[in-house]
């Protein structure tokens, strides 16, 4: 281990002071204070920081897929989409592959509409719904078996249900742009 000596020597001369010299012990003190703070408050910011990013992080990532696998020209879809989650699943680090649609819609209640993304799962998505499950606030993810007058079920984020004055175990009324294609072009 090297000697010390020369940093022991600059530490002790102003650490400690002569009667003389008590200013430069006062200063010596308001400066490795003043350090001691700027240290302080920069590990408190960066604790700040990274906690808020894991958190955001967390809550992000678990509602959305990390990678999504689109095609190629829009409107058009996959062909022989079914073998692919399968083939997706076996790459290494992935913990599930999910096929979903996704299709911007408006989301009409009660009070007024809403825009938003409409995410279709299969039933056979276990994962998904234990992730989904995490985060619900209302109702039960087993409920997402049942119908209602012949409706399928949905969750609904807690913001858009808020906004638009839906409730639990209302109907939902999903207004897809491009629904239908008529003679007179495409009809919601």
């Amino acid at each position: 281990m090297p000697s010390l000596a020369f940093e022991s020597f600059v530490a002790r001369r102003y650490l400690t002071a002569k009667r003389r010299q008590a200013v430069i012990s006062v200063i010596t003190v308001i400066s490795v204070l003043g350090v001691a703070a700027g240290v302080m408050a920069l590990i408190i910011a960066l604790s700040i920081t990274n906690g808020f990013r894991n958190t955001l992080q967390r809550s992000l990532l678990g509602a959305t897929a990390h990678v999504s696998v689109v095609e190629k020209e829009l409107g058009i879809g996959f062909e022989e989409w079914q073998p692919l989650p399968a083939k997706l699943a076996q790459l290494p680090h992935v913990v599930s592959a999910t096929p979903a649609l996704y299709s911007q819609v408006l989301f009409s209640g009660p009070q007024q509409g809403q825009g938003g993304f409409l995410k279709g799962v299969p039933e056979s998505a276990k994962h998904e719904r234990a992730e989904l499950a995490k985060y619900l606030k209302q109702g039960d993810i087993a409920r997402l078996k049942e119908t209602r007058e012949g409706y399928p079920p949905i969750l609904l984020g807690a913001k858009l249900a808020q906004r638009t004055g839906m409730l639990l175990d209302a109907i939902v009324t999903v207004i897809i742009p491009n629904g239908e294609i008529t003679p007179m072009g495409a009809r919601p």
